[in-house]
């Protein structure tokens, strides 16, 4: 670590901790802000965690300022530990927060100083702030909170989906100075306990349990400046996630992380993935190399199937996947990523990848073209999880006919999609060289024998359950008249319906459960009687021309359904062709439904319902992955093949002209 020159002197009235990464392009308005404050005794500890910029030579010149300290930590730590550092060289009397990217105004110092020093029953000061587009107040929630804090920040907020700020904060680092006396009692939590875009208010929670008093000073005197590499964003905002977060603060593949944001996916690594950090020689003997390209989509730990058969993984990923979408760094396995840079080409040819396997949603679309356009000699096969009407929405159909015409091989996830693209590109996709496999198979490992007793067989009820996103379940009223508990799994996707969620509940029918993790699936969903998959109506009449993308789709959740041994509830869509339909017909798995007194009739029949279970517990090894990858790895050897011997062919007619 580097630490600047620093002189002693008394000790200042207030310490300013500046936690900052990656942000030199906001610092020194954060500094020019600092410097002209009318309070003038202050103390400025900047923590550069790790900073891969030019954070340290935009500082040095400030460093004349005997006032302002500079430490820099070799490697990011995460805010809390880099908020924890500041606050153990701090020697002030207050500490005030400045992040790199915030600002203040002259007098905000000056107003929250006299606060403190004229009212000794109050531990913590806030100036008002601007924020976002033209948004100014109090607190981060308007004027209400202000002298009822305690009570704004215990009383969860029921947010719409495009809510700006979801974690329930109520005042910005930037706002805030409070006294010292309660510092070895509240700690702001680290990466190595948590990650989550609620760092802040937790620290608030912990201070007014700890017996803190909040006061507002009355006036608009700072500015929490908004964009789109806020960590809160990153954690939790549409375009943020686990993903992202890794990818942004450089977090090693060693390091398991606890991500739990206000909304979107939450894991905790060790947990889930605790059980493939397995270290292996690859390739083994006779194995490939493969480079995954793109993104995994859900269940990314079914790649280590590749591992356990000897394989060797790189991972070259997308660079905004979504929320949901998982990219490496992977904490566990072996798989090597190479970053996406100007130097990534040559970083594929020192690999020699055998094989090029791009996949999985649109987003992923331009990277896996360019390496496509790259010509690198290496076989590429692309795998389509994603349905062609969002592809088209969002203007790269261009670039996925491209894709699908020119790879070496093509995945589609049934049947249905590979006739439908078929018919879109009049026959141009060879046979021999296309495969069908659904996209987002989980692994083996969670489909364990833990069968739990069903709860109609305790109180005669009938109890569905859905984990993910309530698709087509509205109105609620009609499934509550038919009698049907209906089991929900994963708070965040409800967050986004507060107004639905309530009026559900108020039923007496749904329920609402903490996300079941996979190595629960089974234990914790197979008390439940059937499962809902997306409720729509199909138009197609059997003619794939006029399917739409829930006709083509195969969600997500069937994994995890067949892992618990799940019948699936599906709305009855015949004759129109519907891949879900057809695949849980052919199985003969699924309750296909025309309203819900006849889905409700259904499920009242006990004999056909058991017999309905056997069959999806008989079937379903069939949704893991790992029952699919040998025949994956022959389809991805016939590629290498064809692609060997159309390249000597080529030789061979160069060589004759």
């Amino acid at each position: 670590m580097v630490v600047s020159p620093f002189h002693p002197h008394l000790a200042p009235r207030v310490s300013v901790l500046m936690p900052t990464f990656k942000q030199a392009m906001f610092i020194r308005r954060a500094l020019e802000s600092l410097i002209a404050q009318s309070l003038t005794d202050w103390e400025l500890i900047i923590v550069d965690d790790g900073s891969p910029d030019e954070t340290a030579a935009l500082v040095e010149p400030y460093l004349a300022d005997q006032r302002i300290r500079y430490q820099r930590l070799p490697r990011n730590h995460g805010l809390g530990a880099a908020l924890n550092t500041a606050t153990s060289l701090a020697r002030g009397r207050y500490l005030a927060y400045l992040p790199s990217d915030d600002v203040f105004y002259p007098e905000h110092l000056a107003r929250l100083v006299e606060l403190l020093d004229t009212h000794p029953d109050l531990y913590l000061a806030y100036g008002g702030l601007r924020w976002g587009y033209q948004r100014y107040g109090p607190t981060l929630q308007g004027e209400a909170p202000v002298g009822r804090e305690a009570e704004a920040l215990s009383t969860p907020q029921h947010l719409p989906r495009d809510a700006p700020l979801t974690n329930g904060n109520l005042l910005a680092l930037v706002q805030v100075m409070h006294r010292r006396q309660l510092e070895q009692d509240v700690r702001w939590a680290t990466r190595s306990e948590v990650v989550s875009d609620r760092l802040e208010p937790d620290f608030w929670r912990a201070l007014l349990g700890a017996g803190a008093r909040f006061a507002y000073s009355g006036a608009i005197t700072c500015e929490w400046v908004e964009h789109r590499d806020q960590r809160h964003k990153i954690i939790a905002a549409h375009k943020g996630g686990l993903s992202r977060y890794r990818r942004y603060y450089g977090v090693e593949r060693g390091e398991w992380l606890n991500f739990q944001p206000s909304r979107g996916m939450r894991v905790n690594e060790p947990q889930r993935y605790g059980r493939f950090n397995v270290e292996r020689q690859l390739p083994a003997p006779g194995g490939l190399k493969i480079l995954l390209v793109g993104s995994l989509g859900f269940n990314p730990e079914r790649i280590m199937a590749f591992e356990e058969r000897g394989h060797k993984l790189y991972g070259l990923w997308s660079p905004e996947p979504e929320t949901w979408d998982a990219t490496g760094p992977f904490p566990y396995g072996n798989v090597e990523d190479i970053p996406y840079d100007q130097q990534w080409i040559e970083r594929v040819h020192a690999v020699q990848p055998d094989i090029i396997y791009g996949l999985l949603n649109w987003q992923a679309l331009p990277l896996i073209h360019e390496v496509l356009n790259a010509n690198l000699g290496i076989p590429l096969v692309f795998h389509l999880k994603e349905g062609p009407f969002i592809v088209l929405e969002h203007g790269v159909w261009p670039m996925l006919v491209e894709v699908l015409t020119a790879s070496d091989g093509q995945i589609f996830i049934s049947p249905e999609n590979l006739e439908w693209f078929q018919l879109v590109l009049d026959g141009a996709l060879e046979r021999d060289a296309t495969f069908v496999l659904d996209g987002d198979l989980p692994k083996s490992d969670w489909m364990t024998d833990e069968w739990s007793a069903k709860l109609s067989e305790r109180d005669g009820e009938v109890h569905t359950v859905c984990p993910g996103r309530p698709l087509g379940l509205d109105p609620f009223d009609g499934i509550a008249k038919a009698k049907i508990h209906v089991h929900f799994y994963g708070e965040h996707f409800h967050e986004w319906f507060p107004n639905w969620t309530r009026t559900s509940l108020a039923t007496g029918y749904m329920h609402i459960h903490p996300t079941v993790e996979p190595e629960n699936w089974v234990r914790e969903l197979s008390q439940y009687d059937a499962a809902w998959l997306h409720v729509f109506d199909s138009y197609n009449g059997g003619d794939l021309r006029r399917a739409h993308w829930d006709d083509l789709n195969l969600p997500a959740r069937l994994g995890t359904y067949a892992a618990a041994g799940l019948p699936w509830i599906i709305k009855d869509n015949r004759p129109s062709r519907v891949a879900m339909q057809e695949l849980a017909r052919r199985l003969d798995v699924g309750l296909l439904f025309k309203d819900f007194d006849d889905l409700g009739a259904q499920l009242r029949n006990r004999p056909r319902l058991a017999e309905l279970t056997a069959k999806m517990r008989e079937a379903r090894l069939q949704f893991a992955f790992d029952s699919h990858v040998d025949a994956l790895l022959e389809f991805f050897q016939r590629i290498i093949r064809r692609h060997t011997e159309v390249a000597a062919k080529g030789r061979r007619g160069a060589a004759g002209r």
